[in-house]
């Protein structure tokens, strides 16, 4: 029996509120990962003319306003400097001359960058360092050696020559390297009459024979003020270089060759997310995220593990087989799998103890059970209804009955209120909402059957939390397996196994972190038996700045400046202390600055017995318009 899913229901659009699209665009503000551009002068001028563009519209019905014209307002405020906002104009003139002088000089991307130092620099300019002569090492593995330079004098470097040998020193272990790259990121930026201060983060990298080189550091550069702005002084902060050894962990794709005889690879998955947007019904890409993730597992019993690909709705789903050569064939239809839905998540475990893998696919507002015969063959059980658009799940025997029993993440809610928010789901408030879907805890009772005891166990609390991503583990050895949700916008929950229910001790325990949570993973990464845990959140140097400056949140009290300011502090780490509470070692970690991550795990990458971290991030991007 094959069974293959239609797409059932569209995502419906609807108006945003004028409030509700001010904050749309303060977030988007916010998390800008665009690449900086030069800046840009907007006046009224220019945004009438803007605004009075022939583009071929005709007026909305509701406000009488050609469609360019209702941005008018938007257009105004493409020049931060003309809002009141003095910081990010000097971070979008520093974000530029920097990467069009000293990055591209570092890498020679651009002949004469250096030459341009002088219009740049001050002539009284005085810095540390910028490759720390004494660097002793931080760590060291068959594969790479770390090392951390040590501090030098503020002003050891004197003068605009000095400073030009200095940047050559920094750039030296590039000079034979390939694939350079240098880049500069501002974090901070604190203005005062005569001086404006930018902490910003440098990062520098090349492909040596031997494998990769990475440089990172932070600067804190003041400059002279007001325009033209001169670069008076950098003192150089946690230099780290990272150096291939003998070994080298490299990863290789090898996608072309394990799936060259599937007409699926060629046909489809061969092509971008882009490629697929600009070319499928809108109503079925409306999806920001694209490849929704994959799940592996040996289907058909022969030892080898196959791959199950999720896709956006409108697009199939595959299941490729692993065969002895190492190649895979696609066996999407004949399994009863090539699913068309909307779907962001599923898992391959054996549900009914027959030792086979069946299959759980979350389709956004259902879930799919699927019982595999043994062959890799599969059909469908029962399919269970979700008041939350399920965007993840983990599975675990949460009561010890020797049955499976999993947990469904739902982000986005539902009947009315999915109606009246939009696809995207509204946070409110943004930096702590609690008006997501909610979660469903099944329990497995045998044969297929499932039972929805999230009330009965005491998970209804805090429910309702745009949930991403949950993880079972036993962190309190105790021997049952308890639960961590990361939710986005806002805080998360550790839902401790007591037996017959949950409790909700995020608070005791110290690992609420409040975020825009991605992911979470469970790892012993110091090795004391412990379980500790990595969250991943987002890294933004546009919100590390913005929410330092006083003109954010006007009038907001302390905590909540202090809760959206967490947003963009990037991934936690917490250190579990063996007594149910956790510190939080994220800035002594290093491990935070992951970018907008997404999903994360512990893994041991170099077969030393120690946990290493695994990082997946990104978002949607293109060349730099201007435009949000």
């Amino acid at each position: 029996m094959r069974w293959e899913y239609e797409r059932s229901d569209a995502i419906d659009e609807h108006t945003m509120p004028q409030s509700i699209k001010a904050w749309f665009l303060i977030v988007c503000t916010l998390f800008a990962g665009c690449d900086q551009r030069p800046q840009i002068t907007a006046t009224k001028q220019t945004a009438q003319e803007l605004a009075t563009v022939e583009l071929g519209t005709l007026p909305n019905q509701a406000t009488g306003l050609n469609k360019h014209e209702r941005l008018a307002e938007e257009f105004e405020n493409l020049d931060p400097g003309e809002t009141g906002w003095q910081s990010e104009a000097f971070s979008e003139w520093v974000s530029h001359e920097m990467k069009a002088v000293i990055a591209a000089g570092l890498t020679g991307s651009k002949e004469g960058a250096f030459d341009k130092l002088s219009s740049l620099l001050s002539d009284d300019l005085v810095s540390s360092a910028l490759r720390p002569s004494q660097r002793p090492p931080l760590f060291e593995s068959y594969e790479m050696a770390i090392t951390q330079g040590q501090k030098t004098a503020p002003n050891q470097v004197r003068g605009i020559k000095a400073f030009e040998v200095s940047l050559g020193e920094l750039a030296s272990p590039l000079a034979r390297a390939t694939n350079k790259r240098a880049k500069f990121k501002v974090m901070h930026v604190k203005q005062r009459e005569d001086l404006v201060h930018a902490r910003m983060l440098f990062e520098m990298s090349g492909k040596l024979a031997q494998g990769w080189f990475q440089a990172t550091a932070v600067w804190h550069t003041e400059w002279t003020s007001p325009e033209p702005y001169r670069l008076r002084s950098v003192r150089v902060e946690d230099y780290r270089e990272a150096t291939p050894n003998q070994g080298r962990i490299e990863f290789v794709d090898i996608a072309p060759q394990v799936l060259a005889n599937t007409n699926s690879y060629a046909d489809q998955l061969v092509h971008s997310f882009d490629y697929w947007r600009a070319r499928s019904d809108r109503s079925l890409v409306a999806d920001l995220l694209g490849a929704q993730g994959i799940v592996v597992g040996d289907v058909d019993g022969d030892l080898l593990d196959d791959v199950y690909i999720l896709q956006p709705g409108g697009l199939p789903n595959r299941l490729f087989l692993h065969q002895p050569d190492g190649t895979a064939v696609d066996v999407s239809k004949e399994a009863g799998v090539a699913i068309l839905d909307f779907c962001r998540s599923a898992l391959m475990i054996d549900l009914d103890n027959d030792d086979d893998q069946d299959l759980i696919v979350g389709l956004a507002w259902t879930v799919a059970v699927f019982e595999n015969d043994g062959s890799g063959k599969f059909s469908k059980r029962t399919e269970l209804p979700s008041e939350g658009q399920i965007n993840s799940m983990a599975a675990a025997d949460y009561d010890g009955d020797g049955d499976v029993d999993f947990y469904l993440c739902g982000r986005d809610a539902s009947g009315a209120m999915k109606a009246e928010q939009g696809a995207l789901g509204i946070p409110m408030p943004y930096y702590d909402a609690n008006n997501g879907g909610p979660n469903t805890l099944l329990r497995n009772d045998g044969g297929f059957e499932f039972v929805d005891v999230t009330k009965e166990v005491g998970m209804d609390t805090n429910n309702r939390r745009f949930s991403l991503a949950c993880a079972w583990e036993d962190f309190d050895n105790d021997g049952d397996q308890d639960l961590y949700v990361s939710n986005d916008f806002g805080r998360n929950n550790l839902f401790r196994n007591d037996g017959e229910t949950f409790t909700d001790i995020a608070v005791e325990a110290g690992v609420v972190d409040i975020g825009p949570g991605m992911s979470a993973a469970w790892g012993d990464h110091n090795g004391d038996g412990w379980m500790d845990l990595y969250i991943g959140n987002m890294w933004s140097s546009a919100g590390n700045r913005i929410t330092l400056q006083k003109q954010f949140l006007p009038g907001a009290d302390d905590a909540t400046r202090q809760q959206a300011r967490r947003h963009a502090r990037g991934n936690s780490v917490y250190v579990n202390n063996g007594d149910s509470t956790f510190r939080d070692v994220t800035h002594q970690s290093g491990a935070n600055m992951a970018r907008w991550a997404w999903s994360s795990n512990f893994i041991d990458l170099n077969n030393d017995g120690a946990q290493d971290l695994a990082v997946a991030n990104g978002m949607i991007t293109t060349d730099d318009t201007g435009d949000l």
